[in-house]
């Protein structure tokens, strides 16, 4: 759930951001590049969620940690899916 929220941050949840590994999928097959090789495909029941996208830095509202905030109390804990940033109810949405 951090790295959803932290996109850009590294070591949270995997050695790499969540932003790098989108695009190391999209070039490797993989999220960290030195698992090449050791990747599986998707199983029957995993599918993709419709509207899914990698992330766009460009498009999408990210949030950037600071140093010395408890951001523990901050999140949405009754409803997490406001993370999503490929969603509608993206909680950092931009208004067009």
């Amino acid at each position: 759930m951090a790295q959803l929220r932290f996109p850009r941050s590294t070591g949270i949840s995997n050695n790499v951001s969540l932003l790098q590994a989108q695009r190391n999928f999209q070039l490797h097959g993989v999220a960290e590049v030195r698992n090449r090789g050791r990747g599986r495909d998707a199983v029957q029941g995993e599918e993709v969620e419709p509207g899914w996208r990698p992330i766009d830095p460009k498009r999408d509202n990210l949030e950037e940690p600071r140093r010395g905030v408890d951001y523990d109390a901050t999140y949405p804990w009754a409803d997490t899916t406001v993370l999503y940033y490929w969603r509608s109810s993206y909680w950092r949405k931009l208004s067009s």
